[in-house]
């Protein structure tokens, strides 16, 4: 969600481990709360989810977090296709960082922490943004993505129409 300038190095960025489940679970509602438009998942419908069902997130797909003074204030993950026709794609999915945290450089490090991540396992990575989200994509295109085409109608909130933009880049 933010643009990122310079890095704080109080960030640090590091993978969820069972032990981050529940500031993982606070943090990814919160921001599906105050973002509707800007995620496909809904709140409410995550909220219900039993604890093992936010375990098992953690468990299937690599989670980064960043966290300053110890508090999770980002994630962002890397979810490769399954098959053997898309297992070349990754995807950038489940990027959040806190609105405290904007502007520090949480966003970037979580994006080149999934980069990373990518190389030797995914030949391109992909990524969905909504439409409207100007300091979301302007981020990307700074991390090198570049978008490749448009989602009309990719999600609905509420009766609103919301297009994503699809972006990928070689990690």
């Amino acid at each position: 969600m933010p643009e990122d300038s310079a890095g704080d190095p109080a960030i640090r960025i590091r993978q969820l481990t069972a032990a981050d489940v529940d500031a993982y679970r606070a943090l990814r509602l919160a921001g599906l709360a105050a973002h509707p438009h800007a995620f496909g998942a809904d709140a409410e419908e995550e909220a219900a989810w039993p604890m093992a069902d936010w375990l098992a997130r953690l468990e299937h797909r690599t989670t980064f977090g960043a966290f300053t003074n110890d508090a999770l204030v980002g994630t962002a993950a890397l979810a490769i296709e399954p098959g053997r026709k898309h297992a070349h794609c990754g995807h950038l999915v489940g990027m959040y960082v806190a609105p405290e945290a904007r502007g520090t450089g949480a966003g970037r490090a979580l994006i080149e922490a999934v980069l990373d991540l990518a190389r030797g396992r995914v030949e391109l990575v992909r990524l969905s943004v909504a439409i409207a989200n100007a300091p979301a994509i302007a981020l990307y295109l700074a991390c090198g993505f570049r978008p490749y085409a448009v989602d009309p109608d990719a999600i609905r909130v509420e009766g609103v129409i919301v297009d994503d933009i699809l972006m990928e880049r070689r990690p």
